[in-house]
């Protein structure tokens, strides 16, 4: 799942073609031999022809072809010296000829791959100038071309970056790749390839003992329900650690050669793993997928048929019947001809990254980011060295406060071909254009036993009232986790059947990077009552605010399962004004309040409204945080 793709092996590929031209000067000796050189070529005999060849420019040195042969020879062998050795010299002999243009790209991505930049620029253009307009290979020297320019002046202006390795017990494999956090910052997954060459997830959890900040526990395999004898691995997980997608290759259910995989997670346990279907999966190759901090959009890599280019980002919806949509494709402002992988969507839902290799980078695959900007996509701009290199980038993970970053990096340990998970601060520049977000941990249960409780969860956004989540709380622990983006105001909406639903409103800011949220639910019993928190009129009025029809609708609702259930409606205020006014003013917000209900179809006889002014205050009025506690509107069982 985790490769390297050699720009030599495809220049190699179209220069298998029989005869470059006829070199006339070739006396009648070196001719003869040629000839037999040429004819083992052509039958793929490179031992021979390679000696032959050698031949030729023994009798004629500077025989232009002959050094083109070679190098073409020696360039599919991957033999870099003599390949060198044999371009160099046909660029010299014939630096204008047509034929020198395959030439000199494989010279501008010597000097590339070198961090010669200059060097690369110079003969990306000499090779431009040869090719066809718009064919394959001036397509390709084109955008070496530019690549060479943005590694110039990328290498001038360098992010500053500490990479560190996370350490040799989490680096615990050869192979390690593909990090992803739960948004707490907790929990870490990834993929991990055996000594058998076994594809397995693993996790690991960040040890909390006041030390530093970045130790973590011995990494375990992720379940024995989801690693097996084949090869799992490339996941993404839901900002709660508890929905978990995978690749999974070459199994019994699959649908093409590798498919992608869904497990739940209640309590400690992993459920059986479960193919996403046909409508994600194709016939062809799906990987490498990255999971909405909600866990209802999955992004992945796939080069399934309709695509732009080779493989592409794709995107597919988990619709309000619990089913994945069919995937689009993210189309031209994404993708290109070339290939994208490696998708990850940050936890604020609006900022994509990924890897490309048709894009001007750094070389092989770079990373990418975009913003999702209403439903379109911004163009993509490449996040800058050091974090790309000469090498592939792919597998960039950011954490929810969009401060720390992992990823892998295969040039980092000394050339000795391991793979390690690698981290770093985010760099300010890079920073400011990633919207953190925050997130509200808690648990759930019943308010008179104790209970832990699963249920069910909506979250608002209450300055456009639009619903930003919905998630569930685990029915082992009652513990739930919600991403929230930071400057929100929020409400939120806990419901269960047989229990009365509890409405909370909080705001979030920088301060805080996480906001708890244990909730006790009240059973449907006689005199059992619940605050409506996301009421609002204006001061020393009655009218309702147009954002209090959320709350109202979720009341709404609950009457509409509960039919023989009879609530009352009390108003209530604070100690500012007279007992008079208080006591009116109370009483015609509680009405507002049955009035809109019965306009939602509410018989009129199941809801009762009254209103008790100052009488029943729930803290002494003695400061502006307890006086709006006490500006309240509830709802009681009667």
């Amino acid at each position: 799942m985790h490769r390297i793709i050699l720009f030599c092996l495809a220049l190699g590929i179209f220069t298998l073609q029989p005869v470059l031209s006829q070199d006339v000067t070739l006396s009648r000796t070196a001719r003869q031999v040629y000839d037999k050189a040429q004819k083992a070529w052509q039958e793929r005999k490179l031992p021979e022809a390679i000696e032959l060849f050698e031949k030729v420019l023994e009798i004629e040195p500077n025989s232009y072809d002959t050094h083109l042969r070679l190098a073409q020879i020696y360039e599919l062998q991957r033999n870099t010296d003599l390949t060198r050795k044999h371009y160099y010299k046909a660029i010299r002999l014939k630096p204008d000829a047509p034929q020198s243009g395959p030439a000199l790209q494989w010279t501008g991505r010597d000097h590339f791959n070198a961090q010669r930049y200059d060097s690369a620029q110079f003969y990306f253009e000499k090779a431009l100038a040869l090719f066809p307009v718009k064919s394959s290979l001036g397509r390709l020297a084109e955008k070496s071309l530019a690549s060479a320019k943005f590694a110039q002046q990328a290498a001038k202006n360098p992010l500053p970056i500490d990479k560190r390795s996370m350490g040799d017990t989490v680096n615990f494999l050869g192979t390690q790749y593909f990090p992803v956090m739960t948004a707490d910052d907790e929990t870490l997954i990834f993929t991990g390839l055996t000594e058998n060459r076994d594809e397995n997830i693993y996790f690991t959890q960040r040890i909390k003992d006041g030390r530093a900040a970045d130790r973590w526990d011995v990494p375990e395999e992720i379940s024995k329900t989801i690693n097996t004898t084949n090869n799992e691995g490339t996941c993404t997980v839901s900002a709660d650690g508890r929905t978990l997608v995978f690749t999974a290759c070459n199994r019994p259910d699959g649908l093409g050669s590798c498919d992608l995989y869904l497990s739940h997670k209640e309590g400690k346990d992993w459920s059986q793993p479960v193919n996403l279907g046909q409508e994600v999966n194709s016939r062809e190759w799906e990987s490498q997928p990255s999971l909405s901090a909600d866990g209802h959009t999955l992004y992945f890599a796939s080069d399934r048929k309709g695509g732009v280019g080779k493989r592409d980002i794709w995107v597919s919806y988990l619709n309000d019947k619990k089913q994945w949509t069919a995937p689009r494709n993210l189309g031209p402002a994404i993708n290109t001809s070339d290939e994208e992988n490696a998708p990850f969507i940050h936890a604020n839902g609006r900022t994509l990254f990924y890897s490309s290799n048709g894009l001007p980078g750094m070389g092989g695959f770079d990373i990418f980011v975009t913003q999702k900007i209403d439903t379109t996509w911004a163009p993509a701009t490449n996040i800058g060295y050091p974090i790309n290199t000469a090498s592939d980038q792919v597998g960039l993970f950011i954490a929810s406060n969009g401060k720390n970053a992992y990823y892998t990096d295969d040039n980092s340990d000394k050339g000795n071909g391991r793979s390690l998970l690698y981290t770093f601060q985010v760099p300010e520049s890079l920073q400011k254009i990633i919207t953190p977000t925050r997130y509200a941990k808690g648990k759930v249960f019943d308010k008179k036993t104790g209970t832990v409780l699963a249920s069910d969860i909506d979250l608002f956004d209450l300055k456009t009232q639009t619903k930003v989540g919905s998630f569930t709380s685990d029915s082992q622990n009652g513990s739930f986790l919600a991403v929230l983006n930071s400057g929100g105001e929020y409400a939120f909406y806990v419901s269960r059947q047989g229990y009365l639903f509890k409405s909370l409103s909080f705001s979030v800011n920088d301060d805080h990077s996480v906001v708890d949220l244990d909730i006790p639910l009240e059973a449907i019993e006689k005199d059992r009552a619940e605050i409506l928190n996301n009421i609002f009129f204006k001061t020393g009025e009655y009218i309702l605010d147009d954002k209090s029809k959320v709350e109202l609708d979720k009341l709404g609702d609950f009457l509409n399962k509960n039919k023989t259930i009879k609530i009352e409606i009390s108003g209530h205020t604070d100690d500012v004004g007279s007992d008079t006014e208080n006591m009116a003013l109370s009483q015609r917000r509680a009405q507002s309040v049955q009035y809109y209900l019965q306009q939602s179809g509410i018989a009129a006889d199941r809801i009762l409204a009254k209103g008790y002014g100052e009488t029943k205050p729930m803290t002494p009025n003695d400061s502006d945080e307890d006086r709006q506690k006490n500006r309240r509107i509830e709802w009681r069982i009667l």
